[in-house]
């Protein structure tokens, strides 16, 4: 590896063997070349480690770094301290980097000092590898950036080239928020600096039903709920409460630890939300959490939808049982 590269391509691996050659092969045939390629296998089962050394002897640039597993956010803030560049530039193991993608966010970046966060459109694989009719579009502005932030990340997190000072100064990622790490950094990052994305679509975004956000849907719906309400509060000019925590509390717990008796309230409603949209929630605990909140009165939009999803997917003592819970409300109401 060259010393003084300006960009450090940081790729966390835990099980990539299937896409992991493709996908660091994408980074290491970039039309910019003055980068270096930390990769660090999180304690890898498959063959991730005999492929990732095999690369790593073929081409300087790449750093390995191999331990137990530990899980992404330590490794990717390993990563962050191991980093030489002044640029971060973030990868998955299984997605594809268009061969401009550096270059163009590296000028970009140079010519707009007030930018911190420059991430870039995709186009979506699917699990087998078939590009999909490319359909999100993230916002190019940083105005528009900062007024999506209500609704979720502004930057597609594999996409983004980072300043590694801006970073290291917030403390990287957030233990409390895991499966919803990426969001937190957004939010406490808007404070600090401004964040866009490149119109183009540079990178190859694989989409399959093992991702965190079909995965771990509740826990990330919920963590991301938390960290708005942490963002609200540090807007104000208060503390974060979760810099040193390395979990969230329970749902209960809210309430008392942000000082509004509503903040449970909130939070469970923004699961309840994500939850109409996954089919492993539809069919999870957190099924309980729906129905107390429609026989509550408080209900979400969308109900009729999601009794007639749950119906499609064979569920159809829930779509009942649901369907009975709003019947009831409406019933008690009038």
């Amino acid at each position: 590896m060259a010393t003084g590269s300006a960009i450090s391509v940081i790729m966390s691996v835990y099980n990539g063997a299937p896409h992991i050659h493709a996908s660091v092969q994408s980074i290491l045939q970039q039309s910019f070349t003055n980068f270096e390629l930390l990769i660090l296998n999180d304690g890898s089962t498959d063959s991730s480690s005999h492929i990732l050394n095999g690369l790593a002897a073929s081409d300087p640039r790449i750093r390995l770094i191999e331990r137990e597993n530990r899980g992404l956010v330590a490794s990717l803030n390993e990563l962050i301290a191991a980093a030489k560049s002044p640029l971060l530039a973030r990868m998955d193991s299984d997605d594809i980097a268009m061969p401009d993608r550096l270059g163009l966010q590296f000028d970009y970046l140079a010519a707009n000092p007030g930018i911190g966060i420059i991430g870039t459109n995709t186009h979506d694989l699917d699990e087998n590898g078939f590009l999909q009719k490319a359909v999100e579009r993230y916002p190019l502005t940083p105005q528009d950036a900062r007024l999506s932030l209500r609704n979720g990340p502004p930057v597609c997190h594999p996409s983004v080239m980072m300043r590694t000072d801006i970073i290291r100064a917030l403390g990287g990622y957030r233990a409390a928020f895991r499966h919803a790490e990426d969001y937190d950094l957004w939010l406490r990052a808007s404070l600090v600096t401004d964040i866009c994305n490149l119109p183009d679509r540079l990178l190859l975004y694989r989409r399959s039903p093992q991702q965190i956000s079909q995965k771990h849907a509740a826990e990330q719906a919920k963590a991301a709920a938390v960290a708005w309400l942490d963002h609200v509060r540090c807007s104000e000019g208060k503390a974060s409460l979760f810099d040193h925590m390395p979990h969230l509390p329970h749902y209960d717990a809210l309430d008392a630890l942000f000082g509004n008796e509503n903040s449970s309230a909130y939070v469970r409603r923004k699961v309840v939300e994500r939850m109409r949209y996954s089919n492993e929630m539809l069919k999870g605990p957190e099924f309980s959490m729906m129905l107390q909140q429609v026989r509550a009165g408080e209900g979400f939009e969308g109900v009729g939808r999601t009794i007639l999803r749950l119906g499609r997917k064979g569920r159809m003592l829930r779509a009942v049982v649901l369907a009975s819970a709003a019947a009831g409300v409406l019933i008690s109401g009038s």
